[in-house]
Formats: structure tokens, C-alpha cells, sequence
């Protein structure tokens, strides 16, 4: 599939310009920076995608047609948290760690963002084996892959964009675990209940899941909360609170705020 990339001096925060992307229901950017230290906006077009709205005014600085193949982050293995390391080479092997083989793309994660990190940090203090375990906005699969390999029994992870399902899929199987994934809009098509449900996406997605939330969870069942700016952590107390959930525990690296919790 070919995609034309189109290339921006980014103008605003980058927490502004993902809530922006979200509202418009657009997620295949990423966000770079040039020689000289300044940050630059990638966003890819299929063919017959309109630009979104909010960057008609914007300079484009670069165009150019590109293919999945183009995207492929040249990254180093590295820890993301202890004992649990993300490896694009596909290179090492280390008997007693979590090894996590990666092909990044385009608008998916790395595992270098903070919320990807206290992600992984929590599922692996919190997830018992046997639990099953429900990835909401799974991205690369990172946290789905990394819920099976800590022993989880079953897991599903969904995605409300179907690319990232599709990397998703194709990174489970680099890792040979069994993770179902599918596209979902948030739970629309989830069926079934969960011991852990683990989702690092914006705070307003985090208000739309909390209102569903306790259709696939139980009595004992955890929330991993992540992807939430500080100022925007009480908002989502507030609403979990509502729906009758309270925090267990919360971590916090640099703005971004993960929360666990559970059932009040």
C-alpha cells in the first residue's frame, strides 16, 4: 500500500496535537525532529484521505510517497521496565527476561513513550498468572504481548484503527503468544469479562471507556489507566469514581499520569 507523507514544523504541544488527531479520528503520524533539534509532524495519507481540518492553514514543508517498509524505526534493543526488554533487531536473547520482538510503524508506539512504560511497569507488579487481560487501544500490541508473556491465560487486545490492529496481529505472531486482536471502538465489540483491563490512550477516550467499563470487568477486576496529562488526572477520578471505581495506586513521569484501579 502506498501512502503520501506529508511533512510539518509542529506549532503546538504535542498533547494538544494528539487530542486534535483524536477528535478527527486520525492516527497515522508521527512526530520527529529534524537536524537541527526542531520538531516536525509526518502524517501519511492513503489514497482518497482528506488532510485533516486543522492543518489546511499549516506550512508543508515536504511531501513524498512512501510504503509500510519506509517506517521501520531503527531502534536499539533496551529495558523499558526491569526485566522486560523491547528488541526491533530481533537479535538478543536473554532466557531469563521478557524479550519483546518489534516491528514499529508509523503512529504506533516504541515502548520509549513514559505511558507505554508505567504501562508495563503496573501489568507486571499487578498481573497473576491465569488472569485474562483486555488491551483497549493496543497500538503495536506491546502491552498485550507483554500480558501473555508475564502468564497471562487469555488476551484480547482492540483498536479502533484498523492498521494498528493489523501490526498488532503481525507482532503477536513475531512473539508466538496467542493474543486475539480485533478492531474494536473502544468496547463495542468486546464480549466477555476480565480480570485486567489495561488501556494507554487520551484522557477523554478514558471518560467513553469508564462509562462501558464495568460491562467486561467483575467484583475483583483492575483498571491500568494510562496516557493521561496531570492536569486532566481528576477529571478521570471523578468519572471513575462515578461508575464506582477508586485508585489503588498512581505513577507519574514528567506530565503524564498512569492510574491503577479498582472496584470501590
Amino acid at each position: 500500500m502506498r501512502f503520501k507523507e506529508l511533512i510539518f514544523p509542529l506549532k503546538i504541544e504535542e498533547e494538544e496535537l494528539v487530542e486534535k488527531f483524536y477528535e478527527e479520528g486520525f492516527f497515522n503520524f508521527a512526530i520527529e525532529e529534524d537536524g537541527k533539534g526542531n520538531r516536525m509532524l509526518k502524517i501519511y495519507l492513503r489514497e482518497g484521505d482528506p488532510l485533516p481540518d486543522f492543518l489546511k492553514d499549516w506550512e508543508i514543508v515536504d511531501e513524498r510517497i512512501t510504503t509500510p517498509r519506509d517506517w521501520i524505526v531503527e531502534l536499539e534493543p533496551f529495558e523499558i521496565v526491569e526485566g522486560v526488554f523491547i528488541d526491533p533487531t530481533e537479535k538478543i536473547n536473554k532466557n531469563d527476561a521478557i524479550v519483546i520482538k518489534l516491528s514499529p510503524g508509523v503512529a504506533f508506539g516504541t515502548g520509549l513513550h513514559p505511558t507505554t512504560r508505567m504501562s508495563v511497569f503496573f501489568l507486571k507488579k499487578y498481573l497473576k498468572k491465569g488472569n485474562s487481560v483486555l488491551d483497549v487501544g493496543c497500538g503495536t500490541g506491546i502491552l498485550a504481548i507483554v500480558a501473555k508473556k508475564l502468564g497471562a491465560s487469555q488476551v484480547v487486545a482492540v483498536d479502533v484503527d484498523e492498521q494498528a490492529a493489523e501490526v498488532a496481529e503481525e507482532n503477536a505472531r513475531k512473539n508466538d503468544v496467542d493474543v486475539l486482536v480485533k478492531w474494536s471502538d473502544l468496547l463495542s465489540e468486546v464480549e466477555g469479562t476480565f480480570d485486567i483491563v489495561v488501556s494507554n490512550i487520551l484522557a477523554e477516550i478514558h471518560m467513553k471507556l469508564l462509562e462501558d467499563v464495568n460491562r467486561v470487568t467483575h467484583r475483583d477486576s483492575m483498571l491500568i489507566l494510562s496516557g493521561i496529562i496531570d492536569m486532566k488526572e481528576d477529571m478521570v477520578k471523578r468519572k471513575a469514581s462515578e461508575h464506582g471505581w477508586s485508585v489503588l495506586e498512581r505513577k507519574q513521569e514528567r506530565e503524564w499520569v498512569t492510574l491503577v484501579m479498582k472496584r470501590s
